[in-house]
């Protein structure tokens, strides 16, 4: 079938419908690389009554941010929303299932939400689909849909699939050579906005059916502004960057935790002697050290890393361009990467490399970067001393990991290619799963463990456990007993929680009744952490964002002072601390011109109401908290 192009998205509706009729199953990729014209076109089409059933297939269906209810938030969110997001178009059935307004006769299967987005959705829990990210390749296969879309950039040599070659680099070709009447109809829409990954993400002209190619579509992409790194992050993944090997392989996550890493790699290349200094600081053990001996270091990286990697993250591009990612395994690459998402300025820098930099990131298949089988001697040569490192939510006593959702059934995430990434690692002679776990996590004022006994549910199972790292250290838990492992989690548990913890094991007889918690491991405090970064973060030797923001200075200062009023109270409209009372608040307000622009900025310069001025004390006390 020749390829067609479409300047108007109804036009190319109207197809869709005439040549597969008023019933759709219809498939979109991950993340960053959704179609979103066509999708909200569909999904109008089918609240018109035009299609009278439309079902999707797809993952991590990403929002334009909601500035949501609290006061505060509004403030700070909604400049911060038009300025970053103003031509985003919005996904309709996002906004649609999250006021429960989905009508039944749209239906969205989505293996990976973003976390805890959807935890009060019942229609979201009910059409999960709980499969690993490479076996999405065989549902999207076997589901028999009609449609797949994807936003594309244009290439001279056809259409570059750019930000998600995960599935489309594989379904797409596998279906275009299949006879028209079995196959589904395969459409894209041109993005000129998308940054061009070049050859490996390329796909050849009349690949698609239908493409929607006018200027009125294009638009900027969805991204986050990076955040401010906690102490916990930093700590964490300090300790991680040391169980790098030199000339070694490396997978990284999104988010705080992967940035801290990334940084804590980079610092290690250029500042090694700096880099062992604050490991020393945050008090290795003598099992750490010799942990790292083996399998990491804290030297330079002489030989370079090579990364094999779902995601491609913003740390990841910083680490080649400042010589940490330099070893090649093939025609100069040095990133094998399966889709990208990051901040407005992650894609810009995508843009802007030149071609020689871009044939250092080759996009592939998931199936390429996740798993050994296919192609596999060749994998094991790339796939040296290896470290996948992944997040976890909460680890059990005996080391299952609770990654993707709640005991109660209810999906935070999904499994994505975390599963596939820590069984390679056990697959690999010289490979390691790393989980990063921050030790405790808050909740309306009340801190709780992560490091638990046990839990109703389970990502990954006992019987793959390997690393877990927190703030307070490093526990290597492959190829021990169960009593080994339960020591272990101890010495990197918060202190607060570790007699309890300590108690259900010798309950349950991993145990012996007359093993006392050693001294060392009562000190696991947050206070010992912040002591020993603190010199490092007045010297800027630790920035408050990593790789900068899109965020000004006193944004960012106000996004922490939400941050930790936040883990005191839900709502600030109800605010009842003791901390507020008396004295406290007049110091407080004694010398607000200290935080004028940030109260200009969130309008409160001059309050004109009680409500105005309750949310003033709070924000003034939130940043007097956070030392702004």
């Amino acid at each position: 079938m020749e390829e067609r192009s479409y300047e108007d998205v109804e036009e190319l509706i109207d197809r869709v419908i005439d040549e597969r009729g008023r019933r759709l199953k219809v498939g979109f990729p991950l993340g960053l690389g959704k179609p979103s014209h066509i999708v909200n076109a569909l999904v109008q089409r089918a609240l018109d009554g035009q299609i009278e059933d439309l079902e999707i297939y797809t993952a991590l269906s990403l929002s334009v941010p909601d500035p949501g209810d609290n006061p505060l938030q509004q403030r700070l969110m909604e400049p911060i929303v038009d300025r970053l997001f103003g031509d985003v178009p919005d996904l309709d059935y996002v906004g649609l299932r999250a006021k429960g307004e989905l009508p039944e006769h749209i239906r969205i299967h989505e293996f990976y939400y973003p976390p805890g987005s959807l935890l009060s959705s019942s229609v979201a829990q009910r059409h999960y689909q709980c499969v690993n990210f490479t076996d999405a390749f065989r549902e999207m296969k076997e589901a028999n849909l009609d449609l797949i879309g994807q936003m594309v950039a244009p290439s001279e040599k056809g259409w570059d699939l750019s930000c998600n070659t995960d599935l489309s680099v594989e379904l797409f070709p596998k279906f275009h050579r299949r006879a028209d009447g079995d196959r589904p109809m395969l459409v894209a829409q041109v993005n000129r906005r998308l940054p061009p990954m070049g050859e490996s993400a390329v796909l050849p002209e009349n690949t698609f059916d239908a493409v929607l190619d006018d200027e009125r579509y294009d638009h900027e992409l969805f991204g986050l502004p990076s955040m401010p790194v906690s102490d916990t992050e930093y700590a964490i993944g300090l300790r991680v960057a040391s169980l790098l090997r030199d000339g070694g392989t490396v997978q990284i996550g999104i988010g705080g935790l992967g940035e801290a890493l990334s940084w804590g790699a980079i610092l290690r290349h250029e500042d090694p002697e700096c880099f062992a200094q604050i490991l020393e600081d945050l008090g290795p053990t003598k099992e750490e050290e010799r942990l790292v001996e083996r399998w990491g270091g804290t030297g330079s990286f002489e030989k370079g890393l090579y990364a094999a990697t779902e995601m491609f993250v913003e740390g990841l591009l910083h680490m080649e361009r400042r010589g940490v990612l330099s070893r090649a395994v093939e025609d100069d690459v040095v990133l094998h990467g399966a889709f990208y998402l990051g901040s407005p300025q992650f894609y810009e820098k995508l843009w802007n490399l030149d071609e020689e930099e871009r044939r250092r990131f080759s996009m592939r298949s998931v199936r390429f970067t996740n798993l050994l089988y296919g192609d596999e001697d060749n994998k094991r040569q790339q796939r040296v001393d290896a470290r996948f490192i992944n997040s976890a939510m909460m680890i059990t006593g005996l080391g299952a990991a609770v990654s993707d959702g709640l005991e109660d059934g209810r999906v935070v995430s999904g499994v994505g290619g975390q599963y596939e990434f820590i069984a390679m690692a056990h697959a690999l002679s010289d490979g390691r799963s790393v989980l990063m776990v921050p030790a405790t996590r808050t909740s309306r004022g009340e801190v709780h463990s992560n490091i638990v006994w046990n839990y109703g549910h389970c990502t990954i199972p006992r019987h793959l456990r390997d690393i877990v790292v927190t703030e307070y250290g490093i526990a290597d838990l492959r190829g021990k007993s169960d009593e080994e492992v339960v020591k272990a989690l101890v010495g990197v548990c918060d202190a607060r929680f570790q007699r309890g913890f300590v108690e259900k094991a010798k309950s349950a007889g991993k145990l012996s009744a007359s093993w006392e918690i050693p001294d060392r491991m009562r000190q696991n405090r947050p206070q010992k952490i912040a002591d020993g970064l603190a010199v490092y973060r007045r010297e800027g030797t630790i920035p408050r964002c990593p790789f900068g923001s899109s965020l000004t200075d006193v944004e960012l200062d106000l996004v922490e002072a939400l941050q930790h009023l936040k883990g005191l109270v839900e709502d600030v409209q109800s605010w009842r601390l003791p901390e507020m009372s008396g004295s406290n608040v007049a110091r407080a307000l004694g010398d607000i011109e200290k935080w004028d622009q940030h109260l200009g900025r969130m309008g409160l310069r001059e309050p004109e109401s009680m409500r105005q001025r309750v949310l003033r004390r709070a924000l003034v006390y939130g940043l007097k908290e956070i030392g702004r």
